[in-house]
């Protein structure tokens, strides 16, 4: 159930005075009720169960119902206009109102109109229109479309087909519930990046290597994998591997081992000089990406070029005439933004996961149609660059890292070891703009034939000194490795893979696994950042964003699944619409963000709803000292919870909504710890307070009473 679903936390919600202003928009009609009237043209006016004052222009009634419309809503205060006089028959009221609008008077707009003065809900001409004529084109009940619309123009959000069924999933299921069900209708083998992803939010890798392993192997399994050529062309993957040859490799990496069996892999380094090398690529974005794009089409004296000779000394160091294919390549690769965020994901699992994790997700990414980190390491120099797609994936298929019962030695299949991997990825995704900066002019010049020798590279030269660190100019002979190199590191998509692909290595951690408040926070920041919520600027699915769950929801759409599985993608790709049209409210001065955690790898029966609204400075940004946070729980012991948490000049006032006698015991108990913990940074609790759960049905926004401010001559707006 959603906060604005739940009747008692929504009213906590409904009874803010400054969400009612400043949410305000020209052309609104609202109900008000006149409830006192005061010298000076003065009066409180009760509107969505806040009083309000009102400076009156207009002759008014005590006890009167009036319909207002908003006219302005510019400047320090709302002006409304009266648009219906004084009635006490609410039929007539409502009736004169939809004459006022010029639309005509039936039983359906009536009972529209109804629904929203009882919802208290500002309502637009426009609004009404478009949701009269979408039940009688769709011929449905006014009841059964009633909470949907009511929730739509709410949002002041267009009544559609594709709204209507968004917000009617939203409304109805859970996030976690929507995902589970789609997870279990899927065939094995099929839609493998979207199992993993699947895999990864609602139960959760069981180490840092069975996550990366599955990534890399749905990556290598689609089409046109993302991270297989990403990670070679960073050299983290040996480049002499095919497609086919990373799916052999990450299938060898998942194979168990005895405990003094080592299994060979397709690296150019160890396990752990890879996960430097990915750091240190990321620490050194910027430069890279300078330096890469600077050498791209010209040939770039060492000195030019610190960065790249300092990550690839193979290809660019100063005594070395490197590999000008293999140079080239690492230019191309680091001139690609999207490569840093590829980067930056396998970087957040190598992170904190260990080498069983990256190898699933390395398997997982290499069974892609088109992986992702696959061609990327290659082309950074982590994996051989005469490995295809197949030979890869059977390399990391023979790859067998160390698992919870087996401590055997095991190389993973990549050019350095499994730290390396995860300290290069975190350096490059680190390094992003410098990276991509230098990549991109780099391979620029390279494309154009000029010199590079005057484009920095420091950052290339750090990352990926094996091909930066040479003094001898950048030539058409060493661009195989450094041109896919630059191409990578320029492209924004790069970076946005890596990304994803160390989010989850960064979860599977075993610090993480085990630390509630770490999969709190890792579950928070996958709806935010992973989920596709702010995917709609690119609904078609692409490299950049393959690893996001709305874009693997679209691409099975575009794929003409058939079966359950096709209809739970829809209904799931439906809810995430839902709740990204409920998720952020967002004006000058005001934010309002709903979002929904799903539950089952925190080991809760229901997902988390949480509310956030907040103020913003000057620059735009939330104000960390005035915001409130509602926190929306159904628990196994103490069931239905609300807590609602007010910050004042970083000072909390805290009140938690629940029926069990032990509560109040239990706020007792962990104070001390919650106090200590605030103080820490800089915070204090004001108070805490426990009620009952149906409290909070009656609730109201603290705040002076409106006839002490009438007499202080404070108004809201202008009547």
């Amino acid at each position: 159930m959603r906060i604005q679903g739940n009747t008692t936390a929504g009213k906590l919600l409904d009874s803010s005075k400054a969400s009612l202003l400043n949410n305000l928009k020209s052309g609104d009609v609202l109900q008000g009720t006149v409830k006192h009237l005061y010298p000076n043209h003065k009066a409180v006016i009760q509107m969505q169960g806040n009083q309000l004052i009102a400076q009156l222009e207009a002759s008014l009634s005590v006890g009167g119902k009036y319909f207002f419309q908003v006219t302005s809503n510019e400047g320090k205060m709302p002006e409304l206009k009266v648009m219906t006089g004084e009635q006490q028959n609410g039929k007539q009221l409502i009736g004169n109102l939809l004459q006022q609008l010029g639309i005509k008077e039936t039983r359906l707009s009536s009972q529209l109109v109804s629904m929203l003065v009882r919802e208290q809900i500002p309502m637009q001409r426009r609004d009404l229109l478009q949701a009269i004529q979408y039940i009688q084109d769709n011929k449905i009940s006014t009841q059964q479309a009633q909470p949907i619309l009511m929730q739509l123009m709410k949002l002041r959000i267009p009544v559609t087909a594709a709204s209507f069924q968004a917000v009617q999933a939203y409304q109805n299921g859970d996030l976690g519930e929507s995902l589970a069900v789609l997870q279990r209708s899927l065939p094995p083998g099929q839609q493998p990046m979207l199992q993993a992803n699947l895999e990864h939010v609602l139960k959760g890798f069981v180490s840092e290597e069975s996550a990366v392993r599955a990534i890399l192997t749905a990556d290598i399994q689609q089409e046109k994998p993302v991270l297989f050529p990403l990670l070679q062309s960073f050299g983290l993957v040996s480049k002499a591997l095919n497609k086919q040859g990373w799916t052999s490799a990450l299938q060898q990496w998942s194979q168990p081992v005895s405990q003094n069996q080592a299994a060979a892999a397709p690296f150019t380094a160890s396990f752990e000089g890879m996960k430097e090398q990915i750091k240190s690529i990321l620490a050194n974005q910027q430069q890279l990406i300078m330096e890469a794009n600077a050498a791209q089409g010209s040939s770039v004296p060492a000195q030019d070029r610190p960065n790249l000779a300092a990550q690839f000394p193979k290809y660019f160091s100063n005594h070395l005439q490197g590999d000008q294919g293999a140079a080239r390549q690492v230019i191309e690769a680091l001139s690609e933004p999207k490569n840093f965020q590829v980067l930056e994901r396998l970087m957040n699992i190598l992170e904190f996961s260990n080498e069983k994790a990256v190898k699933i997700v390395l398997t997982t990414d290499a069974k892609q149609a088109k992986p992702i980190l696959f061609p990327l390491l290659q082309d950074l120099g982590f994996i051989s660059k005469i490995l295809d797609k197949q030979v890869w994936a059977n390399t990391l298929q023979q790859w067998n890292p160390p698992g919870a019962q087996n401590q055997g030695t095991v190389t993973p299949p990549f050019t350095t070891s499994f730290e390396g991997v995860r300290e290069q990825l975190q350096s490059i995704l680190e390094n992003q703009k410098q990276l991509m900066t230098e990549a991109r002019v780099l391979h620029g010049a390279m494309i154009q034939g000029t010199s590079s020798s005057e484009h920095p590279k420091a950052n290339l030269t750090a990352q990926f000194p094996q091909y930066f660190t040479n003094p001898v100019q950048v030539t058409q002979g060493n661009e195989g490795a450094i041109r896919p190199l630059l191409e990578s590191l320029a492209e924004a998509k790069s970076y946005q893979a890596i990304e994803r692909l160390m989010n989850i290595w960064t979860a599977s951690n075993e610090n993480i696994i085990n630390n509630p408040k770490e999969q709190f926070l890792h579950q928070i920041q996958w709806v935010l950042r992973d989920a596709g919520l702010n995917a709609e600027s690119s609904l078609k699915t692409d490299d950049a964003s393959s690893m996001q769950m709305k874009h693997l929801l679209l691409e099975m759409l575009q794929n003409n699944s058939r079966g359950a599985g096709r209809e739970n993608a829809q209904q799931a790709l439906h809810f995430l619409n839902g709740m990204q049209l409920n998720n952020i409210n967002d004006s000058s001065y005001f934010v309002q963000a709903n979002i929904q955690i799903p539950s089952q790898k925190l080991g809760l029966s229901k997902d988390i709803n949480l509310h956030f609204e907040g103020k913003k400075t000057a620059d735009g940004n939330i104000d960390p000292e005035y915001c409130r946070i509602i926190f929306d729980l159904q628990l196994q012991s103490m069931k239905e919870t609300i807590i609602d948490l007010h910050v004042q000049k970083k000072a909390l006032s805290i009140t938690i909504y629940n029926d069990q006698s032990t509560t109040p015991g239990l706020i007792d108990k962990f104070r001390p710890n919650l106090q200590k913990a605030l103080e820490q940074i800089n915070y204090q609790i004001a108070s805490i307070v426990c009620k009952p759960y149906t409290e909070a049905d009656r609730q109201q926004q603290p705040g002076r009473k409106a006839d002490e401010m009438a007499g202080q001559g404070k108004v809201d707006f202008r009547v």
